[in-house]
């Protein structure tokens, strides 16, 4: 009968595990830093969702009434949440509607707070 050394069996195991791990995320390799990188696939194509709330956050500071806010956003499959406080109903309103006008954005989730 022949043993194995431990080493041999834990490398063995430790393959056959990460091999059947792989399959549980998406994730698409990125042809220029050849890393990992999670994306969410859209209808049209691919949208990272780190870009989406980059993208969104850009557009709430560039609109005028929303730019001295603080709004937090976080972005999950397209999917975005807005967390923060503005001053009126009309701000909170504005920065959902820039939100879904962000593309790669399908969902709000309007968490803002008006001040009281």
């Amino acid at each position: 009968m022949f043993i194995f050394p431990k080493t041999i069996v834990i490398a063995a195991v430790l393959a056959v595990l990460s091999l059947g791990l792989t399959s549980c995320d998406k994730n698409y390799m990125d042809d220029e830093t050849k890393m990992l990188d999670k994306r969410v696939v859209l209808e049209d194509g691919v949208a990272d969702d780190v870009e989406v709330s980059n993208a969104v956050i850009k557009a709430l500071h560039d609109e005028s009434k929303l730019s001295q806010f603080m709004i937090n956003v976080e972005t999950r499959k397209g999917d975005v949440t807005l967390r923060g406080d503005v001053d009126t109903e009309e701000q909170r309103k504005l920065a959902e509607q820039v939100t879904l006008s962000t593309a790669g954005a399908h969902t709000v989730n309007n968490e803002i707070r008006v001040r009281q």
